[in-house]
């Protein structure tokens, strides 16, 4: 083909496409291209068959896209801050409630409540309320099982309630109300082995006409399959939910003769019958042991392995120590001394340490119960490290689960109007790092340790505010006002967000006022 003959005609939209082709340049974008002496010029036919096969597939890719690299961009999804420590409070509130009298024949004497009582369910990381929900009316107490999921609560009208403690079910409608024989006066409540055991301190037919029982229920809601008499003055139940055996703690025995009437113990110099620990066996639900207690017990603490139970006897100023899995006394170390009048305990994990609130001598005693690695009592086991004064009259305790400080909560005194307060110690030097005043008399503590910032929450019978303190500064960074005075709080764990069965709530036990339990 000479020269001059066969122009070639090609309209592209790349200038680099068309460069590489050519061999040549061209100051035109997006217009007709003609070049004598290029490739297109020289070989027209060649071009035309080219151009057929680009256009079945390349030119969809060159059309449009130019020279310009484009990135293939892969979005990144952000993480976002990490997930918070999740742990609950939880609070029973009543409409009207005022603090029964220590000393009143009954729990419940002449008191009745015509509104339901507000069950409230408190958030660790916000501090918020998550969850609400209406339960029974005139509510003494109530436990928490070891996962901290379902709290059980004996009511004044003799039912008892059941709620699930969590964000999702604590909604009214999932509340469930159990009932009891007439008469029973159920004051306190342990879930222990799939069964929930609860004390009536009211003489009933036709098993509990002579002396106190404690009824075992099961299912969902709750129902009485039987009543287990025990010794006379019923006060309290211990035990831990996946132990043997729980243990029925009456201020009375089985022994006979004249034996103290419930709320006599609220005098606990008066009385000096010594109490009794009854063993039920979860499996069977029969007595399998009666072990001596001192004068006017009022509370117990089983730890989570089951190995000891400890009980307070505020009319000895002692600690009855009873080996669990011997289901006996305690053989090298029945009773420790501690200050008069011991009512509550608390218990550091890591160090085997008990803590007593010693309601009659306003100071608290930081005891060894450490066991060696055969489950036996150590070398230094009983030893009572440090008795420290407090306020007046701690009412109970809550250790910091890293050791490092017990928050006590002392009640002051109800009847002269003077106010409680809450007093920090340190467990490293045994010394009152500090006091916060209140303006109410407490009656409950909890403690959740959380690295930087763990919280104490305090709670007062005679009081609608919920007192929470900051670990990393001790002060009072909140207190949130609930409908009616708090009859009743607890934590449902120690550390927040724990799971595993070392680590979960430890505190199933419940606390009712009353007969020498303030």
């Amino acid at each position: 083909m000479g020269p001059g003959e066969g122009v070639g005609y090609l309209r592209v939209r790349s200038i680099g496409w068309l460069d590489r082709l050519r061999g040549g340049s061209s100051q035109f974008l997006d217009r007709t291209v003609r070049r004598a002496g290029s490739f297109f010029y020289r070989h027209a036919a060649s071009v035309s068959a080219i151009i057929g096969g680009f256009l079945g597939g390349v030119v969809l890719v060159a059309v449009g896209c130019g020279a310009q690299y484009r990135p293939v961009i892969t979005p990144i999804n952000p993480t976002g801050p990490a997930a918070l420590p999740t742990a609950n409070i939880v609070v029973i509130s009543q409409p009207g409630f005022t603090p029964p009298p220590p000393g009143g024949p009954a729990p419940c004497a002449g008191i009745s409540y015509s509104t339901p009582s507000i069950y409230t369910l408190f958030d660790f990381s916000g501090d918020s309320v998550v969850a609400q929900a209406n339960g029974g009316n005139g509510p003494l107490t109530f436990s928490l099982e070891q996962g901290g999921a379902n709290a059980y609560a004996p009511n004044c009208d003799g039912t008892l309630t059941t709620a699930q403690a969590t964000t999702a079910s604590l909604l009214t409608k999932y509340v469930l109300t159990s009932t009891l024989l007439p008469g029973s006066e159920p004051t306190n409540t342990l879930l222990a082995s799939s069964s929930l055991y609860v004390t009536e301190v009211g003489l009933h037919g036709p098993t509990c006409l002579t002396t106190n029982c404690v009824a075992q229920l099961t299912g969902s809601p709750s129902a009485l399959k039987q009543e287990i008499p025990v010794a006379p003055s019923l006060i309290n139940l211990t035990g831990f939910s996946t132990g043997e055996r729980v243990y029925a703690i009456s201020q009375g025995n089985s022994g006979g003769g004249v034996q103290p009437a419930w709320g006599d113990c609220a005098t606990p110099s008066a009385v000096t019958v010594n109490g009794e620990a009854d063993a039920i066996e979860t499996t069977t639900n029969t007595i399998s042991a009666r072990l001596p207690l001192g004068v006017c017990p009022v509370f117990g603490f089983m730890t989570t392995d089951t190995l000891r139970t400890f009980i307070m006897n505020r009319g000895s100023g002692t600690v009855t120590v009873i080996n669990s899995q011997l289901n006996a006394i305690d053989a090298a170390h029945p009773t420790i001394t501690v200050g008069a009048g011991p009512v509550y305990a608390d218990y550091y994990r890591t160090g085997q340490v008990l803590v007593t609130s010693n309601y009659d001598s306003n100071t608290i005693s930081i005891v060894d119960v450490s066991l060696d690695t055969y489950g036996n009592d150590s070398a230094t086991f009983g030893t009572v490290l440090a008795t420290i004064p407090v306020g007046l009259h701690p009412v109970e305790v809550a250790v910091l689960q890293d050791g490092s400080r017990v928050y006590v909560a002392n009640q002051g005194d109800i009847t002269a109007g003077t106010p409680g307060s809450v007093s920090i110690v340190n467990l490293t030097n045994y010394t009152v790092e500090k006091t916060i005043p209140l303006t109410a008399n407490p009656h409950a503590i909890g403690a959740i340790y959380n690295y930087p910032i763990g919280k104490v929450y305090v709670a007062s019978q005679n009081s609608p505010y919920l007192t929470i303190i900051r670990t990393d500064s001790d002060i009072i960074s909140d207190t949130p006002e609930l409908e009616g005075n708090i009859v009743e709080m607890r934590v449902n764990a120690q550390y927040p967000g724990q799971s595993t069965a070392g680590a979960l709530n430890y505190q199933t036990e419940s606390r009712s006022v009353g007969s020498g339990a303030p």
